[in-house]
């Protein structure tokens, strides 16, 4: 497992430098590690003079590697074109303070491949949303495969984001050869980005709308993506700070107490040896470790409902006999328990529901 990470990217041609700066310092304060800055959207119209944008973006770029950021910069030949930079001397790219150049429009696969080489030691990042074969076929021009990753795109219009079966098809890929992943969760409240529709710029659909630090859990909780980038600017203060408070390696739900929970009810819900067993069923997630370290506490019945839903914490009272002090947590709706062994001490918050599916045995 390589060391996870988080990062920002920027757009220059929406904001002053000032501006900019002050961003950058704002999520180095917070130990976010990665940039991402693309010229690609440069490139697209010809007829526009995009001289001082793109002057405004290298000076920020140098900035950024002057705090420390490893800078990725979305490239294609067009974009080359566009800079004066020849594929075959990548020099101006690195003198901006780039350290990874990622192919939106791919090259040929022996291109890729031999740039990999380059005597800068760039590192070179292929596009990992669509599912096809070129890693492949790079791989098959021997790359230098240290200096090889993937990132997938970042989709602002809503319902053209991956679906989860996709994006986990297209991480086996890179997965399975050992080269590190990235994926872009949204701001809320940023409004730049490279197109007119800039809120909410996730790689998977379903995170649209969760809060920016539930999309960075799933992300790293599927333990198929290695460093997790805001896609548009600029994220609040208060996002970035949520984001970068997140266990990136375990998996740690937010929960809402029941006013009514006991001493030993609060010792268990807050418990840190949590651990799903291995006999998995769809109803429920079954942690039987709180029953040994509380096995001398007494757990009264309370008044609890009989029927739970998804996200629900329950710990099984003293009418359940040796199974005392066992938490649950509640998979399905309308899920009815009437032997009176359960009471409800807690629910997750509904923010987090999606998180659940990551907890195995």
């Amino acid at each position: 497992m390589l060391k996870r990470k988080l990062g920002i990217s920027i757009y220059p041609e929406h904001a002053p430098l000032a501006e900019i700066y002050e961003y950058l310092k704002l999520a180095h304060k917070y130990e976010y590690e990665i940039l991402f800055v693309s010229f690609v959207h440069f490139a697209e119209d010809s007829t526009k003079d995009n001289t001082i944008q793109i002057n405004e973006t290298i000076q920020a770029i140098k900035y950024a590697h002057e705090l420390g950021f490893y800078v990725i910069t979305d490239i294609s030949l067009r974009t080359l074109k566009m800079l004066d930079i020849k594929i075959t001397d990548l020099k101006k790219i690195k003198e901006m303070g780039v350290a990874c150049i990622r192919f939106d429009s791919p090259a040929s696969a022996m291109t890729l491949a031999n740039l990999t080489h380059n005597q800068y030691g760039l590192d070179v990042q292929l596009n990992m949303s669509g599912n096809d074969y070129l890693v492949d076929d790079i791989l098959s021009y021997q790359p230098i495969i240290p200096r090889l990753s993937g990132c997938h795109n970042f989709y602002a219009q809503k319902n053209t984001g991956l679906t989860f079966d996709f994006f986990q098809k297209c991480n086996q890929k890179y997965i399975t050869r050992k080269l590190e992943t990235t994926a872009f969760i949204g701001s809320h409240v940023g409004n730049q980005g490279p197109s007119s529709t800039n809120k909410d710029m996730t790689t998977l659909e379903e995170l649209r709308y969760l809060s920016c630090a539930t999309q960075a859990k799933f992300l790293f909780y599927t333990n198929e993506i290695d460093n997790v980038i805001f896609g548009n600017a600029f994220a609040t203060e208060a996002e970035l700070k949520a984001v970068a408070e997140i266990d990136k390696y375990e998996i740690i739900l937010k929960v809402h107490p029941c006013d009514d929970n006991s001493e030993v009810e609060m010792k268990i819900l807050d418990f840190k040896k949590h651990a799903r067993r291995e006999e998995s069923t769809d109803l429920l997630i079954r942690s039987s470790m709180s029953r040994y370290y509380f096995k001398k506490e007494a757990i009264k019945p309370k008044k609890t409902p009989t029927k739970f839903n998804q996200g629900d914490v329950v710990v099984i009272n003293e009418q359940g006999g040796s199974y005392q002090g066992e938490m649950h947590i509640i998979l399905q709706d309308n899920y009815e328990h009437q032997d009176n062994f359960y009471n409800l001490i807690g629910k997750i918050d509904p923010d987090q529901l999606p998180l659940l599916r990551f907890i195995h045995g």
